[in-house]
């Protein structure tokens, strides 16, 4: 179990006394210069807007903050990293408080660290609330965590239940029991996964709608050169859409994907992107079609049938 020091405790130590106790356990300090906190290293989640983070610099203004914030030592000597409170740390700068209390916990791997990053996110948001980029952060942490053995890191979770007062209810998932957590299929626990491989130009995109989920999911299969390639080709006002991802990707995986490629499949007036025509056997139709049926009509049901399908692989 972690050892955690109060403040009025640490002022009564000797210096490697506190040492000693930091490696042993989690430093409970107040930090009098938010100019020692740094924010985490590509932090994937967005920071409050709008009337929830007005009412927190209201709240941090009247009342201080009072929920610890949680970081570990940055490289730079006397600066901290913060894991949990980017949100409380901003409204602390805007509010005019300097002090903000802190729990600093050491000897955390990269891996450990994103963990108590996307977990403390996840307990102040709902995932719906999340964009497609940070739900794949939180998807593929969790993923990630599901390999190790079950319980993994329950120190972690226990002590962020500990810190925030606010219990998890969960520990660490496996496969089909993290779609079931957040309501996702199969499919789409995989597509996110592979969404999290995207370079971030192409995930901002992805988050503002200017490509598709099955776009993005095709196109993270490609070389981060590649990926890079397809982001200046959009820049240009090009387009990409689920055609031409599967054959950017198809080429990929056949080794022949090149920049003059990527340009050449990006080009709208590309000819061999139109769908040659296909013949439904006698056996298939009669499966779902009965003889008296017209052509319009069994057309009819396969276009609804695929828009439904469509529409469900893109929720």
């Amino acid at each position: 179990m972690n050892e955690i020091i109060d403040k009025e405790e640490l002022l009564t130590m000797e210096p490697k006394t506190i040492k000693k106790s930091i490696f042993r356990g989690t430093l409970k300090i107040e930090i009098h210069n938010l100019k020692n906190l740094i924010p985490f290293k590509n932090h994937p989640f967005t920071l409050y807007e709008g009337q929830r983070f007005t009412d927190m610099v209201e709240s941090i203004r009247d009342n201080g903050v009072i929920v610890p914030i949680v970081v570990r030592p940055a490289t730079e000597e006397g600066k901290y990293e913060i894991l949990s409170g980017h949100n409380r740390v901003e409204a602390a700068r805007i509010a005019g408080v300097d002090s903000v209390p802190a729990i600093v916990r050491t000897g955390l791997t990269e891996e450990e660290a994103m963990f108590i990053v996307t977990e403390t996110n996840l307990m102040q948001r709902s995932f719906a609330d999340l964009k497609h980029s940070e739900r794949a952060v939180v998807l593929t942490t969790h993923y990630e965590a599901m390999k190790k053995k079950q319980g993994y890191r329950s120190d972690l979770i226990a002590e962020i239940e500990e810190l925030s007062g606010a219990p998890m209810g969960h520990g660490v998932r496996t496969r089909d029991k993290i779609g079931e957590k957040y309501n996702l299929g199969k499919t789409t626990v995989a597509r996110y996964l592979r969404i999290n491989k995207l370079i971030p130009q192409l995930q901002e995109r992805l988050d503002k709608g200017d490509i598709g989920m099955r776009v993005a999911e095709a196109v993270s299969f490609l070389k981060v050169e590649n990926q890079n390639e397809i982001e200046r080709e959009l820049c240009k006002g090009r387009k990409i859409n689920i055609k031409q991802a599967s054959i950017l990707k198809e080429e990929s995986k056949n080794g022949e994907l090149s920049k003059d490629s990527i340009i050449e499949i990006m080009n709208p007036t590309r000819t061999d992107l139109r769908i040659k025509p296909i013949k439904l056997s006698e056996q298939f139709l009669s499966k779902y079609f009965k003889p008296e049926q017209s052509t319009n009509e069994i057309e009819e049901i396969i276009n609804k049938a695929l828009e439904n399908y469509f529409l469900s692989e893109n929720s």
